[in-house]
């Protein structure tokens, strides 16, 4: 699985490097046990900073999708595919929270937030 970093992105480089690691695995390009390249290696193939791949990675097993087995190398953990789905089922639900927070402040009440939300899910659905 290739890594392609956009400097120019708004999404910071460390964070590109986690989603798509995380897409690898979701797709099934990176599965369980998979070796993934030592920092110093990814860092030298991706012209970044050391640390910048080091936090990537230790974001990433934090979130229980790799793990790291010293001189042995970082691997792609059992299970990986279920905690991706975890943390971005989490990160979009608090993005919901925050959004129907607004809404609220804003005055809408819950039916109208309701029908407002059936209405993007039936587009999002033909889309």
């Amino acid at each position: 699985m290739d890594i392609e970093i956009n400097v120019e992105a708004p999404e910071p480089v460390y964070e590109q490097i986690v989603r798509q690691i995380q897409e690898g695995v979701t797709t099934g390009a990176l599965v369980a046990g998979m070796p993934l390249p030592p920092v110093r290696q990814l860092a030298n193939d991706l012209v970044l900073n050391r640390n910048t791949v080091a936090r990537a990675y230790k974001l990433l097993e934090d979130q229980g999708v790799i793990q790291t087995a010293g001189r042995k190398g970082t691997f792609v953990r059992s299970g990986a595919a279920d905690e991706v789905t975890r943390v971005k089922t989490g990160q979009a639900e608090r993005s919901v929270r925050r959004l129907i927070e607004g809404l609220v402040s804003d005055g809408l009440n819950t039916e109208q937030i309701s029908t407002i939300f059936q209405s993007a899910l039936a587009v999002a659905a033909k889309g």
